[in-house]
C-alpha cells in the first residue's frame, strides 16, 4: 500500500455556521435547487471543467455535471452547456488551460470540480473579474501564496461561488455503521477499513469523520474488542492514498491487502478508484465465508453503479449535484453573488443512504435506530464531529 504525507491538506476551509441557503436565497435540498415561482431567466451558457476523472467517474465530476443537466432541463431554452474534461495529466497548467478555453468561449458561469483547481480558479476569477466561477470541494478564499496562485493572497473574490460540504458528519454515520457491522460479523478481530485517493482535505474530511465514528462505537458501544481502522489514524493525519483518483488496478489491490488482514467494510474515498474496490471485494467474497461490503463516496453506490448495489452497506454523500444546479440557475436568474454555500446533514447538503441491496438489509434494526439518534445529535449540534485543520 502506498502511503503519502502532504502539507496541502486543510486549504479548503468549511465555513462555520453557514445556513441552508446560498446568499441569494436560494434553497438547497436533497432534490436540488428550488427556483422562486415565476422565475425569470437569461440566456445562459454554463460550463463545466471536471478532473482527470471525467464525467463518468460515478463520483463528483459525475454529480457536478448532473446538476448541470438539471438546472439545463429547469429552463431549457435558456441554459445552455458545455463540459470539457481535464486531461489524466491533471498538472496545474492543463487546469488553467481548460478554464481560459471557457473565458474564451463566453461562458457565463464556469464550474470546475475538484480541489486541484483551487489555484486556476482563484487566477482566472482575478483576471477576468466581469466572469462568474463556482468551484466544487472549495471554498471562496485565496489558495495562498504558494507559487501558482496570483495575488492577492489572501480574503475572497466577488466572482466565485464556493460550494464546500461537511461530508465527516455523514462519514461519521458510515463509520459508526461499519463498526457495528464488523462487530456483529467478525467478533474477534473486527476491522475495517478506508483509504484516500490524494491527501486532500475534502478527502481527509470523510476518512476522520469515517474513523470518528468508528471510535464512538467503540465508546459508546463497549465491544468485547474494539474495532479497528485500518488505511487511517485521524490523530497523526497519516494513511492509505493511492495517489489518483483514476487508479483501479492500485485500489484493487490496497483492498485486497485490507480484506486479507480481516476488515469486512471498504470506505474508499478516491472517485473511480473505488470502482477497482467493488472489483475486489466482489472477487473476495467469491471464495470467502466472511463476506465484505463497501461504503460508497459523493453518491448513491445503487444508482451509480448498480451492478454492485449488493455490494453497499450504505452511501456517504455530498449534495454536488443540488448546488452546481443551484448556482447555474442563479447565474440564469441573474441573481449570482460571490460567497460560500456549506452543505451539512441538516440542510441536504450531505446525505448518509442506506442502500437497498443485500449488505444493506444486514443492519439490524438496533444499528439503523442508532444511526436515526446519531444524525439528530449532529443536526441539532449536541454530536460535534472534529476534523484536522479546522
Amino acid at each position: 500500500m502506498k502511503s503519502i504525507r502532504t502539507s496541502r491538506f486543510g486549504r479548503v476551509a468549511v465555513v462555520a455556521g453557514a445556513a441552508s441557503l446560498l446568499l441569494t436565497g436560494l434553497t438547497i435540498s436533497t432534490t436540488g435547487a428550488v427556483a422562486g415561482a415565476g422565475a425569470m431567466y437569461h440566456k445562459t451558457l454554463a460550463c463545466e471543467v471536471t478532473d482527470t476523472g471525467g464525467v463518468n467517474d460515478r463520483s463528483f465530476n459525475a454529480s457536478a455535471y448532473q446538476g448541470l443537466l438539471a438546472a439545463k432541463k429547469v429552463a431549457p431554452t435558456f441554459i445552455t452547456t458545455k463540459v470539457q474534461s481535464t486531461p489524466s495529466s491533471g498538472t496545474e497548467p492543463t487546469y488553467q488551460n481548460e478554464i481560459s478555453s471557457f473565458v474564451s468561449q463566453n461562458c457565463n458561469i464556469i464550474i470546475t470540480v475538484g480541489f486541484l483547481m483551487s489555484d486556476a480558479t482563484w487566477n482566472a476569477a482575478h483576471q477576468n473579474p466581469m466572469d462568474h466561477f463556482a468551484q466544487v470541494d472549495n471554498s471562496n478564499s485565496s489558495p495562498g501564496k504558494d507559487g501558482v496562485a496570483v495575488k492577492p493572497y489572501k480574503g475572497t473574490a466577488k466572482n466565485i461561488l464556493g460550494l464546500t460540504y461537511e461530508t465527516q458528519q455523514d462519514a461519521f454515520l458510515g463509520g459508526y455503521e461499519a463498526a457495528a457491522y464488523a462487530a456483529a460479523h467478525n467478533a474477534s478481530a473486527p476491522k475495517v477499513a478506508t483509504y484516500g485517493g490524494e491527501q486532500f482535505s475534502s478527502v481527509t474530511y470523510y476518512m476522520d469523520g469515517f474513523y470518528d465514528g468508528v471510535q464512538y462505537y467503540n465508546k459508546h458501544m463497549a465491544p468485547k474488542v474494539p474495532v479497528t481502522v485500518l488505511g487511517w489514524n485521524e490523530k497523526t493525519q497519516k494513511g492509505t492514498f493511492i495517489g489518483s483518483f483514476t487508479d483501479q488496478t492500485t485500489s484493487a489491490t490496497d483492498t485486497t491487502a485490507f480484506l486479507s488482514e480481516g476488515a469486512t467494510t471498504i470506505f474508499p474515498v478516491a472517485g473511480a478508484d473505488g470502482l477497482g474496490t467493488t472489483s475486489a471485494v466482489k472477487t473476495w467474497n467469491a471464495s470467502h465465508s466472511l463476506k465484505a461490503n463497501v461504503e460508497w463516496v459523493d453518491t448513491d453506490g445503487c444508482v451509480n453503479d448498480p451492478a454492485n448495489c449488493n455490494l453497499f452497506l450504505s452511501s456517504v454523500t455530498k449534495g454536488v449535484a443540488a448546488s452546481v444546479k443551484a448556482a447555474v440557475l442563479l447565474q440564469a436568474e441573474g441573481k449570482f453573488a460571490g460567497g460560500d454555500y456549506v452543505g451539512t446533514l441538516k440542510n441536504g447538503g450531505a446525505a448518509f443512504i442506506e442502500d437497498h441491496g443485500t449488505a444493506g438489509k444486514q443492519n439490524s434494526m438496533a444499528t439503523l435506530a442508532e444511526i436515526a439518534k446519531l444524525t439528530t445529535g449532529i443536526e441539532n449540534g449536541s454530536i460535534s464531529i472534529p476534523v484536522a485543520g479546522k
